[in-house]
């Protein structure tokens, strides 16, 4: 595997989703902020649910071997584009004999349906026919097509074990084009890398950029053209503002219909008001017993507010 230190040098196969704006766990600013030596990359290696992934890869891979039939080999080698050496690929299994790889996955039984068998009706030529999707993570998709491309093979398939109780694997094509657009993507990313180019920004990046810019001077920016955008904030605010009200009296207005019943049911919606226990911490009861203090810690942030200036008087 790389080490936080290789991995700033290259993109790889689990970097080319956020590259594409297509992760769901790291956008192109964190990436490139982890390039660049802005920021580290979280430390996963004490993390138990890592851990057990690493060990049972071996597992997976076996198991696959057996379902299918065919061999698979471990590799340790970086593969490289041929004509860019900054995108590489470090795959978890060659397939013995055939033009295929194999990438091993394990996830909990909570992400099961992310991996689910769907049964779609089409209709061809005036029957309707039954068709079974199977879904499959979108990042291991693009990810398997990063392999493939960099190493020339025509097919990846990904095996994973859900919540250590259920097998499954799926059937990646390799697609050209696609392929093609994600290595343009990536050249644009590692040249704003090397440049120090911030990418653009998503809306996930705010938290981000509060620990990036953590601390601050006491000196005000003259900034004239962002007033568009903060006016669009303020009126972006006051209609989430308006819009939560209008929830609230939705919600009261419901609660009131079902009273002491457990929900409504209509022929297109099932409402449900039930009770649930939450645990919740008595901070009085740990003021009084003098633990508050010793259990609770302090933590620095910044916060966007918007103030309308008074006008100077003429």
């Amino acid at each position: 595997m790389f080490t936080a230190e290789e991995r700033r040098k290259y993109i790889g196969g689990s970097d080319i989703a956020s590259v594409m704006m297509m992760s769901r766990w790291k956008t192109p600013l964190t990436l490139w902020l982890e390039k660049t030596g802005e920021i580290e990359p979280d430390d996963l290696s004490d993390n138990e649910a890592v851990q057990l992934g690493v060990e049972l890869e071996d597992f997976v891979a076996q198991k696959f071997a057996k379902e299918i039939g065919k061999k698979v080999r471990k590799t340790n080698k970086i593969y490289f584009h041929k004509k860019y050496p900054f995108l590489a690929a470090h795959v978890d299994r060659l397939i013995v004999g055939s033009e295929e790889l194999l990438e091993c996955k394990t996830c909990s039984s909570y992400k099961q349906d992310e991996w689910k068998d769907e049964v779609i009706i089409v209709e061809e030529n005036g029957e309707k026919k039954e068709i079974i999707k199977q879904n499959t993570p979108y990042e291991y998709v693009l990810q398997c097509i990063w392999y493939m491309g960099i190493l020339g093979k025509k097919v990846c398939y990904i095996a994973v074990l859900i919540g250590g109780q259920k097998f499954k694997y799926r059937k990646i094509e390799f697609d050209a084009e696609l392929f093609n657009i994600m290595v343009d993507m990536a050249v644009e990313f590692w040249n704003c890398v090397q440049t120090k180019t911030m990418p653009a920004l998503s809306p996930e990046d705010s938290n981000t950029l509060s620990k990036v810019y953590s601390t601050h001077s006491e000196d005000y920016l003259e900034y004239q053209d962002v007033e568009e955008k903060i006016e669009k904030l303020q009126e972006v605010k006051a209609g989430i503002k308006t819009l939560d009200v209008e929830k609230k009296m939705l919600e009261a207005e419901l609660k009131n219909i079902i009273n002491t019943h457990a929900g409504i049911l209509t022929d297109k919606f099932k409402v449900s008001w039930l009770s649930e226990e939450r645990p919740v911490v008595n901070t009085e009861r740990l003021k009084a017993d003098n633990l508050y203090e010793k259990y609770t810690d302090k933590s620095t942030t910044r916060s966007l507010k918007v103030f309308l200036k008074q006008k100077k008087a003429a």
